[in-house]
């Protein structure tokens, strides 16, 4: 119980800033998620809450909208909503974490179940990637403040505390998962609207409904592997190239069309890009997967062929089943 309360305690503890190392990679995958969709606004609901919901960032949905200050959704509001995603295939099974993309992907025997949004932790303070595990799951934590948060309450005049207990100021929430990174939690937060960002002291916070309906389904023991990676590529089954790009967070050495090109050349691809549009791909970094697929001369003189039909979800997204109602 000491040793758990002590690595809680480390969550909040400003851990080294990684070195900035070799170039981040770029990853070659195969499967999509997400969609298409119009949705209609049946409840109250804020544009950044609905984009957690679908693993975006707000602004991208306020352009994908043309929404106008101050970005109030009404009932009735139909909105389009672009959600698709290259799923990485680094997990075959247990939680995916891609800390650029500020989204955890849950894997099952094998097989996608859906992703959830993140806070991650902030540059001086990152979150560690690697290949860890559940070690251990507590509902209602306490909190035992670390001696430089105590500290820092003292410099900003705040009251001092040395423990939270459970309740609505603990910044743990009611559900926490401790990894085998040193002082690396998952958990909820009392500050949800912080879901989205980067801004934690290393800890991995999810929203307080999301983290109660997955807590239930992580054992001990359960696979966490965390990358980094702000760029993704995917060639599908049916012979179509998506890129995906995302904000370079912590802001690590990459060259990225140039690592693209390179890796398009390795897989013998790069003469089925468009590579005019990967480039405003990469420039915008919006993070929903485009197809960048280069299209043969002689497919613009076709009439009978049809629109590429949207990518389908290999599982409902944003919630599954019965849960896709948004409470």
């Amino acid at each position: 119980m000491l040793r758990l309360l002590l690595l809680i305690c480390f969550c909040f503890l400003n851990l080294a800033a990684a070195p900035a190392g070799p170039e981040v990679g770029i990853d070659l995958y195969q499967k999509l998620g997400g969609c298409d969709e119009a949705y209609m606004v049946e409840k109250q609901i804020t544009v950044n809450r609905l984009a957690l919901e679908r693993g975006l960032r707000w602004p991208v949905v306020v352009r994908q909208n043309q929404l106008k200050k101050p970005y109030r959704l009404k009932t009735g509001m139909t909105l389009k909503i672009d959600s698709t995603h290259i799923v990485p295939g680094d997990l075959g099974s247990g939680l995916l974490i891609n800390l650029p993309e500020l989204n955890l992907y849950y894997f099952k025997d094998g097989a996608y179940q859906r992703r959830y949004a993140l806070a991650v932790g902030k540059p001086s303070w990152p979150t560690p990637t690697g290949n860890y595990k559940i070690i251990d799951k507590r509902k209602n934590p306490t909190w035992n403040v670390p001696e430089s948060i105590q500290e820092e309450m003292e410099e900003q005049g705040l009251e001092v505390v040395e423990q939270v207990p459970p309740g609505p100021k603990n910044p743990l929430g009611k559900f926490f998962m401790l990894t085998s990174a040193e002082g690396v939690g998952i958990h909820a937060t009392n500050r949800p609207w912080s879901v989205g960002s980067y801004v934690s002291h290393g800890c991995i916070r999810m929203l307080p409904d999301e983290i109660e309906k997955l807590f239930p389904q992580i054992s001990l023991g359960t696979p966490v592997k965390i990358i980094y990676r702000p760029i993704k590529l995917a060639l599908t089954d049916q012979g179509r190239v998506y890129l995906e790009a995302h904000p370079n967070i912590y802001q690590k050495k990459m060259q990225p069309l140039a690592q693209l090109k390179d890796l398009a050349g390795k897989n013998r691809l790069e003469d089925r890009i468009d590579w005019d549009l990967a480039a405003k791909i990469l420039k915008t970094r919006e993070g929903v997967a485009r197809d960048i697929t280069k299209e043969p001369p002689e497919s613009k003189t076709r009439t009978t062929a049809g629109p590429t039909p949207p990518p389908r979800e290999t599982s409902l997204f944003p919630l599954q089943g019965k849960e896709a109602k948004l409470e």
